[in-house]
C-alpha cells in the first residue's frame, strides 16, 4: 500500500519539471550550439536527480 501512495499524486512530481527546466537553462548558459546543450543538460540533470534522491532517501530513513 505504501508503494501506491508514493506512485500516486505527491508534491515530488513537481520535481521532474523543475529538474529538466534547471538543468536546460544551466547548460543553456554554458553553451551555444543545440547538442553540447542537451547533453550537458542530460548529464546535469542526472546528477541532479541522484543527490535528490540520495537526500530523499536519508530524510526517509531519519523520520
Amino acid at each position: 500500500m505504501e508503494l501506491f501512495a508514493l506512485l500516486t499524486f505527491n508534491q515530488i512530481w513537481f520535481l521532474l519539471p523543475l529538474v529538466i527546466a534547471y538543468s536546460l537553462v544551466h547548460a543553456g548558459t554554458r553553451h551555444e550550439d543545440p547538442v553540447p546543450i542537451f547533453r550537458h543538460a542530460a548529464r546535469f540533470a542526472g546528477s541532479l536527480f541522484l543527490f535528490l534522491l540520495i537526500v530523499y532517501v536519508i530524510l526517509r530513513i531519519s523520520a
